[in-house]
């Protein structure tokens, strides 16, 4: 068994548990033993996860997970690491340009002090693969990929109220609530359309029926059914296209068909007019929604086809496998 040191900064954080906890078992079949560390925080931190950087050597490999190092913590992990991975799957180096100068500048240092010492990086869709590629680092491309059986599967039948299901959080409501009069738009031509969302937050709306269902890990398989159509609103910056269309994914394993806009995975998951649309302009959004709402039959026919997809390609297996060949070189 091959020991590998993955450096965690939350463990409660969905890119670790669905990208790092979810193929602990898998790679420990395939022979990988991964051993995880979550980062101190406090006046010691530093020092403290220096002093655990200088064991890198004890271990067949390091993983660090999307948080980068300081110019003097990177040198210390490439003075005693055999060979160091980096796991992304958000646009990390642009996470910051909403806060203060300083933060923007350690970002941005950071950055430019971890790159360089890493061998392989593991980038959830193509643009951030591209960003490292730029830097002349090797690269893997695998997205957040997801445990298909614990999905139950939408069985579509006709309807008067056709649910949208928009599944995320309190950080990417804002999303949602700039797409709102597309949808209330839609739901002027249809007024049994229905919004629900999965979260731990909720829009309002005077004109489209909002119905919320509180997020948890356990619940959220069977809430996805409580839809008809996924929906994935997403506006177009450098924080967005690092997004790795997980939402998305979990549509389709539910067996729903999706409305997404063509922001960073989005477009390489949907396939237009086969697993569902994908909405360039605000202007797209109420045709689209309005096609898969009103036809029963092409939700049937999208939605099990969406799952295919997902079976096919997006497997925690074949993630674990994709990670067992990088881990062996």
């Amino acid at each position: 068994m091959r020991r590998v040191l993955v450096l965690a900064t939350n463990l409660d954080q969905a890119s670790f548990r669905l990208r790092i906890a979810a193929l602990q078992p898998l790679l420990a079949e395939r022979g990988f033993d991964l051993n995880i560390y979550v980062r101190p925080k406090g006046w010691r931190a530093s020092g403290l996860l220096k002093s655990k950087l200088r064991t890198a050597g004890d271990y067949h490999a390091v993983i660090l997970q999307r948080k980068f190092l300081s110019p003097s913590e990177a040198k210390t992990l490439r003075q005693h690491a055999r060979r160091i991975l980096y796991d992304i799957d958000d646009a990390m180096m642009h996470h910051n340009r909403d806060v203060g100068i300083l933060s923007r500048w350690r970002t941005a240092r950071n950055y430019a002090a971890t790159t360089p010492i890493l061998d392989h990086v593991v980038a959830g869709n193509e643009y951030l693969a591209a960003i490292f590629r730029e830097q002349d680092r090797s690269v893997t491309i695998i997205p957040t990929m997801l445990d298909t059986p614990r999905y139950l599967v939408k069985t579509h039948e006709p309807t008067d109220t056709p649910g949208l299901v928009w599944i995320g959080s309190r950080s990417t409501i804002p999303y949602l609530e700039k797409s709102l009069p597309a949808l209330e738009a839609a739901a002027k031509e249809l007024p049994g359309l229905r919004l629900i969302t999965i979260a731990n937050a909720t829009v309002r709306s005077k004109t489209l029926r909002v119905e919320h269902i509180e997020w948890t890990e356990d619940g959220e398989a069977a809430a996805l059914c409580q839809g008809d159509i996924g929906i994935a609103p997403t506006p177009s910056d450098p924080w967005t296209m690092g997004k790795c269309g997980f939402k998305i994914l979990q549509y389709m394993a539910a067996g729903l068909p999706v409305i997404a806009s063509p922001v960073g995975a989005n477009a390489d998951i949907v396939q237009e007019s086969v697993t569902g649309f994908l909405a360039k302009e605000a202007g797209d959004w109420p045709g689209a929604v309005l096609k898969l709402a009103r036809d029963e039959q092409l939700r049937a026919t999208m939605g099990p086809a969406a799952r295919e997809l997902v079976a096919s390609r997006y497997t925690l297996h074949h993630a674990a496998k994709l990670w067992a060949e990088i881990l062996a070189e």
